[in-house]
């Protein structure tokens, strides 16, 4: 394995010295390096822990988090792989060039456009729109170049997944960063200064005192600059500390476009949740489900990705994951075909009333048949409060 890579690793510092060592002609270097060496045959996850246990991987540079393997640092260029479970990274752009390739398990990927519209400190507002959803098998090469031109969001509906990463440093001061949904691009690595002392005393007084911690939190808020105020607020919804009424009072009242940037920070609950119902679910739709959840913003998004996921049946496959989700049932029965139908229509249509409507001329004589059509409404209801089912509440 180690000979592997650093065959590669050396042919791609010679096709970064021919291309100028340019980064940004790199990308289609490395791109063609994948391509010609077909990794997807020869490395798999099972070779990595052979290659782990006889000692091949050490010494081969310092992994930046978990999940990112070294497997070649040159002068120039890095080769990294990159290990998927139950992951879902926000939306966000690369510091780096070259290209990735999926080579075990299937990931989902959304690529986004970003209207820049005002700076506050280090973070922008602005609007993302989601501009195509793809569905990568083995072997799919993804050219990478650092900045805006690739926003993206990646999620692997199955586990295991293994990908391979080839880059150099990019040029630019570009830098990495990460975006929120519906607009706000934050730096990946947050520059929280007075910020993390602030949500220490915070969380403490959280545990102890929930009106002093309103207080608090809110006498916090009040003097910040608008840069200040947001770096709270993001560090806060990192730490998954809620925010009281009153600081949200103040953030719609002095923050340009408040409502939008408390919405962006829902997103960071969003991610932290996809994750939460991955790492609980191991049924491929379901799954595909959660995945499908996460890269959409409307139902008209969420059904074309159910559908460009392999779906046949959005409704019905909507409905039967909704119901693993929602339903607490410890019998382990599964809901009659009449309630999964309702809930995926009123998943995919926003017309909870006439998918309830339905449901009762469907099947009229059903015993059950009150407590189901309450139990949809209330579970509607109770999802629109939950960030990662926001997509079922925007046509």
């Amino acid at each position: 394995m180690r000979a592997l890579f650093e065959e590669f690793g050396a042919e791609a510092e010679a096709g970064f010295d021919k291309a100028g060592r340019s980064p940004d002609r790199f990308t289609n270097v490395a791109a063609g390096l994948l391509d010609d060496w077909s990794l997807q045959d020869q490395v798999s996850l099972a070779a990595l822990w052979t290659a782990a246990g006889e000692g091949q991987l050490a010494g081969l540079g310092d992994s930046s988090k978990p999940g990112l393997i070294p497997l070649f640092t040159g002068p120039h260029v890095r080769i990294v792989a990159h290990l998927w479970s139950d992951a879902a990274d926000r939306l966000h752009q690369h510091d780096w060039t070259g290209a990735f390739q999926v080579l075990e398990g299937q990931s989902f990927n959304a690529r986004f456009d970003f209207d820049a519209a005002r700076d506050a400190g280090e973070f922008t507002l602005g609007t993302l729109k989601r501009r195509s959803f793809a569905v990568f098998d083995p072997g799919h090469i993804q050219p990478v170049e650092e900045g805006s031109s690739l926003i993206h969001s990646v999620v692997y509906p199955g586990k295991p997944g293994l990908a391979i990463s080839l880059r150099v440093v990019g040029q630019g001061p570009k830098g990495a960063f990460e975006y929120l949904r519906p607009g706000l691009r934050c730096p990946s690595h947050r520059r929280r200064e007075a910020s993390a002392v602030q949500i220490d005393l915070l969380s403490q007084m959280l545990q102890t005192d929930e009106a002093a911690y309103a207080e608090r939190f809110a006498g916090l808020s009040t003097p910040q600059d608008d840069a200040a105020l947001i770096r709270l607020l993001d560090a806060a919804a990192f730490d998954s500390l809620p925010l009281p009424e009153e600081v949200i009072e103040i953030a719609l009242d002095r923050l340009p476009e408040g409502a939008r940037v408390l919405a962006a920070l829902d997103d960071i609950e969003r991610s932290d949740k996809t994750r939460e119902l991955l790492g609980e679910h191991d049924h491929p739709k379901i799954r595909a489900f959660i995945c499908a959840l996460f890269h959409s913003e409307s139902r008209t998004e969420l059904s074309e990705t159910l559908r460009i996921a392999g779906s046949a049946d959005p409704v019905v496959d909507a409905g039967r994951a909704l119901s693993a989700l929602v339903v607490d049932d410890e019998s382990g029965e599964l809901p009659p075909d009449y309630l999964v139908q309702a809930l995926g229509e009123a998943a995919l249509t926003g017309d909870i009333a006439a998918a309830i409507g339905a449901m009762r001329a469907q099947a009229a004589d059903a015993p059950l048949m009150d407590a189901h059509s309450g139990f949809v409404g209330e579970v509607f209801e109770a999802m629109e409060e939950a960030p990662i089912f926001r997509c079922l509440f925007k046509a």
